[in-house]
């Protein structure tokens, strides 16, 4: 018999919803390959992307994962696929000019035309649906800058996306609590594990060798002759590209430094049945909010149930914890929720730059794929693509990314001390803003 909570309620299964329906391979009975052309570490998104690049174009590669591939934030994201960034038009123009911030916006774009169009080409089975996704105003001031910036973007971008003031609101999600929002038309959903394991075939399919608890420990040479030690033995490559994101370690540790890893908590209700779910989202659409709570829910592809996640935390917190919290802020959006229990809650690790972009370059002669900011699903395979275009040499690997610098974080700003001090910070604007 399942424990059951302090409510009497069964305790949440601690691991991803996404995993109960779809399994992978673990690649733990792959032979490393005592050398290749490239190898890339990391088994996510990133990096089955570029091995597929590169395998097709006649490159020998092998991808190493310290667990299963894939194991990592590919399979535990919420699944929302879009064109997300971090910062306002606003912000990008002030921080680097107008024809640039545009550049970068497009970025975002690109990566999402590029991750729909493979999810569609490589026929993956992944629950995919442009279903759209409606971000929510928490206050009037939000809504107000939201209408600008909405209103900037199509004219600057093309940007597929409307405002909607209260009364519509509604009409996308069932609570009182925001001030109106907008909606992004060409944005959707996936199954996130199902996305991973039909990369992971396809890549296999082509010719690339990938290989799972194969933890790289150090990273010796330089380009065209590098030496990879794993756990599982040496492999030789004439190129090597990091694609770790939120899992990057000493294995190279001046890229380490420059990310900063941040758990993100979620959970999935218990099964709520299809009409409750569409009474709440009434669109089956994505949905997020301005609010620094950042709370981002949606219907679980079948329809039945919540996967929701939000910022429950900063620095580790146990996955009761996490379900306790989540589940709350659900029920302030949502009261007639109170009763309803969690069946799963789940970690993962995400990757943020300095400057809240995607960085695709080269340190010390290792290419890299890094910092989704939290926007990896469309993001993570496009980066993984233009690092390997990059590797060939080829002027199709160049983004709008390559005009900025990779900056260190300053060892304080990574430390524990410091997480603690913007959790402080983080609870009184939650406080302002009316979050619990």
């Amino acid at each position: 018999m399942a424990a059951l909570s302090e409510e009497g309620r069964p305790r949440a299964v601690p691991r991803p919803y996404w995993w109960d329906d779809i399994d992978w391979p673990d690649g733990l009975d792959v032979a490393l390959p005592a050398a290749v052309d490239v190898a890339i570490v990391g088994g996510g998104y990133a990096g089955l992307s570029a091995a597929l690049t590169l395998t097709r174009a006649g490159r020998s590669v092998v991808v190493l994962d310290a667990q299963r591939p894939g194991h990592g934030a590919s399979s535990r994201s919420g699944g929302m696929i879009g064109s997300g960034h971090r910062l306002s038009y606003a912000a990008l123009a002030r921080r680097y000019g107008e024809r640039q911030a545009e550049a970068i916006l497009r970025e975002g774009l690109a990566a999402l035309d590029f991750t729909t169009a493979l999810i569609a080409r490589e026929q993956i089975d992944c629950q995919f649906s442009r279903c759209g996704r409606f971000r929510g105003a928490w206050t009037a001031a939000a809504y107000e800058a939201m209408a600008r910036e909405i209103e900037t973007l199509r004219r600057a971008i093309g940007l597929d996306a409307d405002v909607v003031d209260r009364a519509q609101a509604r009409d996308e999600v069932a609570t009182d609590r925001y001030h109106g929002g907008c909606v992004f038309h060409r944005h959707g959903g996936v199954h996130p594990a199902r996305f991973l394991a039909g990369l992971l075939e396809r890549a296999r399919a082509a010719g690339t060798v990938v290989a799972g608890g194969a933890s790289v420990r150090a990273i010796a040479g330089r380009r065209g002759a590098f030496v990879l030690a794993t756990s599982r033995g040496t492999v030789a490559a004439r190129d090597v590209i990091v694609a770790t994101n939120g899992y990057t370690g000493q294995a190279t540790p001046r890229l380490a430094r420059r990310l900063l890893a941040v758990s993100a908590y979620l959970m999935a209700t218990d099964p709520l049945g299809a009409a409750r779910v569409r009474a709440i989202i009434p669109r089956q659409r994505m949905i997020v909010e301005t609010r620094s709570r950042h709370c981002y829910y949606r219907p679980s592809p079948d329809g039945t149930r919540l996967i929701f996640g939000a910022r429950a935390a900063l620095q580790a917190i146990t996955l009761e914890a996490a379900a306790t919290r989540l589940r709350r802020f659900m029920v302030e959006l949502f009261p007639d929720l109170a009763a309803t229990g969690v069946s799963h809650v789940w970690t993962g690790s995400i990757a943020f730059a300095r400057d809240h972009l995607t960085h695709i370059g080269v340190l010390d002669g290792i290419h890299y794929a890094l910092a989704c900011n939290g926007s990896g699903v469309a993001m993570a395979p496009y980066a993984g693509h233009k690092a390997a275009l990059k590797v060939m040499g080829t002027p199709a690997g160049a983004t709008a990314f390559d005009a900025h610098p990779f900056k260190v974080y300053p060892p304080f700003m990574r430390s524990q001390g410091a997480l603690a001090v913007a959790e402080t910070y983080y609870r009184l604007i939650d406080r302002r803003e009316g979050s619990r």
